[in-house]
């Protein structure tokens, strides 16, 4: 009886033994599979980070921005994509800063070529983005 007991206890244990290295391994995948999702998640926005960075440094490189400012020197933020509003612009402003025109003459001229614009803000930022 005493070899039958010792053998139950034995076989019991072996059955718990398995029951934990089991359970052990399914944490374990659970841990890995979580920690694989983190490291991709990081690896993915340190990629999208450096494109948004390569994209905005080519944007200011090839003199293009995205944010509705020109980089080049003497333009201004209202032109038009088509290029007719930037020469007025730039010959207005080319003439203000030459002393050929007044502030205020400068103003209402200024103030006239935006309102004639037939696109508003909305409509170039669009033809800026397309272009």
């Amino acid at each position: 009886m005493a070899n039958r007991s010792l053998l139950l206890y034995a076989v019991g244990g072996l059955l718990v033994l398995g029951i934990i290295y089991f359970v052990i391994q399914v944490v374990s995948a659970v841990v890995s599979t979580v920690i694989f999702a983190v490291e991709m998640a990081v690896l993915l926005a340190v990629l999208g980070g450096l494109g948004y960075v390569g994209y905005k440094a080519y944007s200011l490189l090839s003199g293009r921005s995205s944010g509705g400012s020109s980089t080049t020197a003497g333009s201004s933020t209202d032109e038009l994509s088509t290029g007719v509003g930037s020469t007025r612009s730039d010959d207005l402003q080319q003439k203000y800063l030459n002393g050929e025109i007044s502030e205020e003459e400068f103003e209402r001229r200024l103030e006239r070529q935006l309102d004639n614009n037939e696109f508003d803000s909305i409509d170039r930022e669009l033809q800026r983005e397309q272009s």
